[in-house]
């Protein structure tokens, strides 16, 4: 009975060391997320996740997701509607630009489902001044009016 046991325990040990080592992998790999809405209209919804606000020499940039009420078509066959897209901006705050950098577009609402990455097109984006009023210049606005918080060292 002794070995029954001393197997036993070690295999309990052994469980909850494999248990734990996951729990930490799938921490690390997670990006919390925190979007807050721009606004939207009865078709679509756009917000901004301000925990991805990173500056860089005076550039910064943000995640953004659309998330549309109906299905939209897609020019790619092979995925022919979306629901949602995830946008990667760079934000020239001091000349009041933008540019695309990164564009994800998705099956379901939320960033969630089948996925294409788009990013590949985007290659030669050139910074732009929004027109006004515009859903552009509204992001502009959103990101560089965004208090980053302070990194201790």
């Amino acid at each position: 009975m002794p070995c029954a046991r001393s197997t036993l325990n070690r295999n309990g040990y052994m469980m909850k060391k494999w248990i734990l080592m996951l729990c930490l992998v799938s921490a690390g790999a997670a990006h919390a997320e925190n979007w807050q809405s721009l606004g939207g209209s009865d078709q679509a919804e756009l917000s901004i996740d301000v925990d991805s606000i990173k500056e860089s020499k005076g550039i910064r940039e943000a995640w953004a997701i659309w998330n549309f009420k109906e299905a939209r078509p897609n020019n790619d066959t092979s995925f022919p509607t979306l629901k949602s897209y995830k946008d990667m901006h760079q934000y020239n705050c001091k000349d009041q630009t933008l540019k695309l950098t990164r564009e994800i577009i998705y099956a379901e609402n939320d960033g969630k489902g089948d996925s294409r990455d788009h990013s590949d097109a985007l290659k030669n984006m050139q910074f732009v001044k929004p027109k006004p009023l515009s859903v552009a210049e509204a992001m502009v606005q959103a990101v560089c009016d965004y208090k980053i918080a302070d990194v201790k060292k």
